[in-house]
């Protein structure tokens, strides 16, 4: 059962990153973001990747609390 729930989770993150994927590559043109003090002008499709991968990593993080609160109880 546990099997199935695993490969159901697999299936749905490949398909979000999929969605992810082609999101970003179709959106390239150059942005500017204001960080109050100074201004970057990016491309789009950097600004996207880097809030892709810090949204993986803040899932991660906390997905890695729900797993320590599991094995300390």
């Amino acid at each position: 059962m546990n099997s199935k729930k695993a490969q159901i989770n697999l299936v749905i993150s490949l398909l979000v990153a999929l969605i992810a994927v082609i999101f970003v590559v179709m959106n390239t043109s150059p942005v500017a973001i204001n960080f109050g003090f100074f201004k970057v002008k990016l491309p789009l499709i950097i600004v996207l990747v880097v809030m892709v991968i810090i949204g993986i990593l803040l899932g991660w993080f906390l997905g890695q609390d729900k797993q320590f609160n599991k094995k300390k109880h």
